[in-house]
């Protein structure tokens, strides 16, 4: 996943599923791998501000969801009903 290239949990875990094909993200909690920042933080550090778009994760470090809907499209599409 890419949000800032276009890939995100939306576009890509439906064409998944309905394939089964199953899919890992790079990332999951902001903070030890710091894979929330896009490939430009080479070049800009994010020290006083965050990326306007996260990269990879999916959690703030305090298990806040970055994005609420997202947590709730994978739980729809990981849910056995």
């Amino acid at each position: 996943m890419a949000r800032g290239n276009g890939s995100t949990f939306d576009t890509v875990l439906p064409i998944a599923k309905a394939h089964h094909v199953g899919a890992i993200n790079w990332g999951l909690v902001n903070g030890k791998s710091q894979t929330n920042l896009p490939w430009d933080s080479w070049q800009r550090p994010y020290v006083l501000e965050q990326p306007p778009i996260w990269f990879h994760d999916v959690f703030h470090a305090d298990g806040k969801p970055y994005r609420q809907r997202e947590v709730d499209l994978i739980r729809s599409l990981t849910s056995g009903k």
